[in-house]
């Protein structure tokens, strides 16, 4: 009949989108379904009743519409070789806008794309949430992948609490880079000073002091803050790159001119979405680490983990 020879699927409560697999693969497999059942060589006559009415397929029909955008976004955020959390507020918008475009018949169809709607809204109310004092992670990252940095699903005031926090984090990061910590400095200076030697140093610092040294601090940190600002303006100013396109190939290739902004990318757009990647890799290890190979070390259970995780990345 022109099908692809697969088989049918069972539905698990366990897995995800299994629902949908089902629905999906039973459409695909309608007609040579609805022939095995109506032939009597094959099925006895008394269980002819078995075969869905019309009505019914369209029902399936209509209800992978609406499922086909969850599979999409799961199998999207459950990658492991892009960015995925920096992608989560888009994604989110696209799935409930994907939700409510097919213009549906059935009714029972129709109350289930409401429903999960009102579902997705409410699950995912405080995606969008940011305050100075708890930055959103997601959003940061959002801000920081080039392919949204314009941050169209914000509001412009929002926008603009967003450029501040990542202008704030990036000065941190600089200064931090510049001057060690507090707690570095002191213990530098109790190693190599004795008591009396560090209270004749700081005798002669405080005679020697003028407001020369703290001008040039001053100035070095006007000048530090200036880059920084320059450097934010900048990067929010450009193009948002195509959403086909890798945003880490872009900060590699844009590393110099966003130096600071560059690391803050390294650090934010790595986190992956969901914990589907780990789930992975406990189910490799509980593979590798079986009855039969219990007296495996720990050292080698982590190297023959890690192989595994080369080869699929491969």
């Amino acid at each position: 009949m022109g099908c692809k020879d697969n088989m049918l699927v069972q539905d698990v409560s366990t897995r995800w989108n299994s629902t949908y697999a089902m629905l999906s693969r039973l459409q695909e497999q309608r007609w040579p379904v609805t022939a095995t059942l109506s032939d009597p060589a094959v099925t006895q006559r008394g269980k002819h009743y078995l075969d869905l009415k019309p009505e019914q397929w369209n029902l399936i029909e209509e209800l992978n519409q609406v499922l086909e955008p969850f599979e999409s976004a799961t199998v999207f955020l459950s990658g492991q070789q892009y960015v995925t959390l920096s992608a989560l507020p888009h994604l989110v918008h696209k799935l409930k806008k994907n939700i409510q475009s097919p213009e549906l018949e059935t009714g029972p169809v129709s109350s289930f794309q409401t429903h999960a709607t009102e579902q997705v809204t409410e699950r995912w109310q405080g995606l969008l949430e940011f305050t100075p004092e708890s930055p959103n992670i997601t959003v940061l990252a959002a801000a920081l992948d080039s392919r949204f940095r314009k941050l169209k699903f914000l509001a412009a005031e929002e926008v603009v609490k967003v450029q501040s926090a990542v202008q704030a984090m990036a000065l941190g990061a600089k200064q931090q880079v510049r001057h060690p910590t507090a707690s570095e400095h002191g213990a530098d200076s109790t190693a190599q000073d004795s008591p009396p030697a560090a209270h004749a140093k700081r005798t002669t610092s405080f005679l020697d002091s003028d407001s020369t040294t703290s001008d040039e601090e001053q100035d070095e940190e006007q000048q530090l803050l200036q880059a920084v600002h320059q450097e934010v303006f900048m990067y929010f100013g450009e193009h948002p790159l195509s959403k086909k396109e890798n945003p880490l190939t872009w900060w590699e290739k844009n590393a110099a001119r966003y130096p600071t902004l560059a690391e803050l990318a390294r650090s934010l757009l790595g986190i992956p979405a969901t914990s589907t990647p780990s789930e992975r890799l406990f189910s490799a290890a509980g593979n590798i680490v079986s009855k039969k190979r219990a007296s495996l070390s720990p050292e080698h259970a982590d190297m023959l983990t890690f192989l595994h995780c080369i080869k699929v990345l491969l």
